[in-house]
């Protein structure tokens, strides 16, 4: 069996993700006092809890786009500031973007630039992501194919939608594919239940649950995953 797609995951899977969001969430707060000081008196942690889950329940479009919900927890944080939609709308677009910048603003597992450079010669490479990050601004556009995101696709992993639309950009069949990412359950279950092999990327050292079915590789530096790959050529 021959390999022809390579999925990638990103978030813990490419780079560590929970010190990029929390830099990236300690930016926007600063933002977001700075546009409306008195943000930082009337909300709470739990208040802002709140907010987010009345936003969800309002608008249920919004659930797996976390761009757009994002720019309307932003929008309603001025609102019940007082400030009028026009300049809630602006500040919340202009917080948005310094969130956005802090969130692409990451640091990459090792290895992950040569082996991405080496599998392009080989393989059709193709990222698939939960989350809203941007490789171009990240800097690794010129080594994929194509991008899926919740942002672009009906819905996220472990849904099949984003799957399916990388075999369906590669021209290739399930059996021809292999995924890698670091989530039990939205990488490689899922993956596995299409029929692609699978990678666990666990570069964070975490314990695989004991009820589900294992990878088809575990790695823990993606240098390791070219000698995985030999046996599919």
């Amino acid at each position: 069996m021959t390999i022809k797609l390579i999925t990638f995951d990103l978030d813990n899977t490419l780079w560590h993700t929970d010190p990029v969001i929390a830099r990236a969430e300690s930016i926007q707060w600063q933002s977001i006092i700075t546009c409306c000081p008195k943000a930082n008196t009337q909300f709470t942690p739990a208040s802002l809890q709140q907010l987010k889950l009345k936003i969800a329940q309002q608008y249920p479009e919004l659930r797996y786009k976390l761009s757009l919900f994002r720019i309307e927890f932003l929008f309603q944080i001025f609102i019940e500031c007082g400030i009028n939609k026009v300049k809630s709308r602006l500040f919340a677009q202009h917080v948005f973007a310094d969130f956005l910048k802090a969130r692409n603003q990451v640091e990459f597992f090792p290895g992950v630039l040569t082996v991405l450079e080496n599998l392009q010669q080989d393989y059709q490479v193709i990222a698939l992501s939960n989350g809203n990050s941007d490789l171009t601004t990240i800097g690794l556009d010129h080594l994929f194919h194509a991008h899926y995101h919740a942002e672009n696709v009906a819905k996220p992993k472990p849904s099949d939608d984003m799957f399916l639309a990388a075999l369906e950009y590669a021209g290739v069949e399930a059996h021809e594919s292999l995924h890698v990412g670091d989530h039990p359950e939205q990488d490689i279950e899922a993956a596995q239940k299409l029929g692609f092999k699978t990678v666990w990327a666990n570069m964070l050292q975490q314990q695989w649950p004991n009820s589900m079915s294992k990878a088809d590789h575990e790695i823990t530096h993606l240098n390791q995953l070219i000698p995985a790959l030999i046996q599919y050529r």
